[in-house]
Order: C-alpha cells, then sequence, then structure tokens
C-alpha cells in the first residue's frame, strides 16, 4: 500500500498470518486474497519456518495508519506534491498525466483520476473490527461484512485528500474517482464522499464504479481510456501500481522495471499515497493453497 521496519515486519511476520485484505483482481477494494504462485524469487530470502497465527495480521499497519503522525505526514506530503503538480500542469497547455491520453488536444477540459479506498477515503475501521474480532478471512461471511461496513457510508477522508479536491474544482479541474468498488455500492460511496465534501459533477458521471459498463472490469485502463477520450488528464492518483498502468500479474521484478521507467513521472504526474495494508504488490510473493503457506512463502521472500 510499506512502512514497517525490516525488524518490526519480521517479528510480526513470525507471530501473525495473512489474512483478508490483499487482492490483485480488485486492489483498492480490502477483498480476499489470491492464492497463486510466488513469481519471483530472491537469492537472499529467508527460509525459517514460522509459526502460523491467522489473527490480528494487519494490526501493525492498520495501527500505523490511524495513529501514526509519520502516516499524516506522508499523506499530507503526497496531496501538497499533487497541488503543486496542479499548478504545474495548468500552465502547460502540453502536459498529460495518462498513458492513456491520445490526442493531447489541450483544449479538453482539464481533470485528474483518483481511486478512492486508502487513496482519498480511509478504511481502516473496517481493518479495526476485523481486529477487534479477531477475525480471519472467511469467503463465507466476508461479502456481508464489507456490505455491511459499505452500506455506513462511514469511511474517513486521507488527510490532505478533501482540501486537494476542493482546490482543483476551484482552478476548474474536474476530479474522476476510478473505483473497484462495484457497482451496487454506488449510493453508498456518494454519500459517504458528500459527506466528506468531496465535490461531485452535477453534470456528468464522474463516479466510475467496477462493472458499471460490460468492459469496465477491475482493470482500471479502460476507464482511464474512457475518460481521456473527452477530457485532458493532468494527474493520476493512487495507492496502487494498477492505479497508474497495468500492473496485473507482473513479477516484482517486473513491477521494479516500471518504476524506472516511470521514474520522472512520480510526483509530478503521478501521486501515490502509503497503504501498507493491502494491494496488489503482495500477489507477487503470494504462494501457497491455505493463509499459513502464503504466510510462509511470505516469509522466504524476506532479504536478509
Amino acid at each position: 500500500m510499506r512502512k514497517l521496519t525490516f525488524a518490526l515486519a519480521f517479528l510480526f511476520a513470525v507471530s501473525c498470518a495473512h489474512t483478508t485484505m490483499p487482492t490483485a483482481d480488485a486492489n483498492d477494494v480490502p477483498m480476499a486474497a489470491v492464492t497463486t504462485a510466488s513469481s519471483s524469487s530472491t537469492s537472499t530470502a529467508s527460509t525459517a519456518t514460522v509459526p502460523c497465527n491467522t489473527v490480528n495480521a494487519i494490526l501493525s499497519s492498520t495501527l500505523w495508519v490511524q495513529q501514526s503522525a509519520e502516516y499524516r505526514a506522508s499523506a499530507l506530503q503526497a496531496y501538497a506534491a499533487a497541488r503543486r503538480a496542479l499548478d504545474a500542469a495548468l500552465a502547460d497547455k502540453s502536459w498529460t498525466g495518462a498513458d492513456e491520453e491520445k490526442n493531447d488536444d489541450p483544449s479538453q477540459p482539464p481533470v485528474i483520476v483518483l481511486d478512492l479506498d486508502e487513496t482519498a477515503i480511509d478504511n481502516t475501521a473496517f481493518e479495526a473490527r476485523l481486529i477487534e474480532q479477531g477475525a480471519d478471512y472467511d469467503p463465507k461471511t466476508f461479502d456481508a461484512t464489507w456490505a455491511t461496513w459499505s452500506g455506513e457510508s462511514a469511511a474517513r477522508a486521507i488527510p490532505g485528500a478533501a482540501e486537494f479536491l476542493n482546490y482543483a474544482k476551484s482552478r476548474g479541474v474536474t476530479p474522476y474517482y476510478v473505483t473497484n468498488r462495484l457497482e451496487k455500492e454506488e449510493a453508498n460511496v456518494r454519500r459517504n464522499l458528500e459527506t466528506l465534501g468531496f465535490p461531485l459533477s452535477d453534470t456528468e458521471d464522474t463516479l466510475l464504479m467496477r462493472e458499471e459498463r460490460k468492459e469496465w472490469t477491475s482493470d482500471k485502463t479502460s476507464r482511464r481510456a474512457f475518460v481521456a477520450s473527452t477530457h485532458r488528464v493532468l494527474l493520476l492518483l493512487g495507492d496502487d501500481l494498477n492505479d497508474f498502468t497495468n500492473a496485473r500479474e507482473k513479477s516484482a521484478a517486473e513491477r521494479d522495471a516500471i518504476i524506472q521507467n516511470t521514474r520522472d513521472r512520480w510526483g509530478t504526474r503521478w501521486i501515490i499515497i502509503p497503504n501498507p495494508i493491502y494491494g496488489s504488490w503482495e500477489r507477487a510473493f503470494q504462494g501457497g493453497d491455505n493463509p499459513c503457506a502464503q504466510l510462509q512463502t511470505k516469509v522466504n521472500a524476506l532479504r536478509k
């Protein structure tokens, strides 16, 4: 999502197993872990066998997001960078922020495209409930548990998000929210955003949900292209690599190569918000057919 020291991460891994959060299929919504074999390895990986306890695996990362000054500083820093980048983009008629932007027409209305969960809105209260209940991922109950949370429309704003989005609106730039929450959640999400004071358009649909159209899968490429076909995309904001480019099914080395090849965009055209709780990056280190095996695969990937 990224912000634990090696020592804390290793000690935490020894006592706790992976639970509910990461998925590559819906990378910005807390959902089930996928169970594919690891697609990368390292010669310095650990081979220690660790005990498996599948409760509270997300405790430290959730607590860091909720309580640490460092997280708030990181989020504020990201949105301050976004504000500076927005000003630069508006002053440069050749500026484009999305790979899907093809026509480079400066007369098109300017927009920013951003993810929601853990980018603009904070779902850690949901994770806190799972931790308090000692709950592991259970495919029989998770959908209902998430539906309850979604229906409350109670996610908080990420520090700096509402201020930035309203600044963008004041500069004539429309935010487009591209989320992998399902279409059936749109009313809940809209209500949540309105409560937080996030700008929503009265004249066009700027909340683009997964499966709202047949081609709008969990891969956000088609939705970015949809926006870019009629608007000038200035910035992308997200907490996952797939919020910026298609990194699905990529190994850790391939993901690193994407970062290297796009290094001039980070902090300028692309702004990333830290999310240590879940994300598609875990797919590269997630092997085994059960949570304990998945944990061991992660431990084996640790560098020593």
